[in-house]
């Protein structure tokens, strides 16, 4: 889930895989954040250390 900070109405483009996907800010996180995820999943490999999943 996001970070609160983009609105839950804004549609961000995120390119996957050199193609873009649009996300609302209800699954956006700020730079920082994003990061800070993705070492801690590379560090431990538990997806549960990154706080709340849900199905897209």
């Amino acid at each position: 889930m996001g970070d609160g900070t983009t609105p839950s109405d804004t549609v961000v483009d995120v390119p996957i895989m050199d193609d873009p996907a649009e996300f609302t800010g209800d699954f956006v996180l700020n730079v920082d954040r994003a990061w800070t995820c993705v070492c801690t999943f590379i560090q431990t490999g538990a997806p549960s250390d990154l706080g709340q999943w849900c199905t897209l």
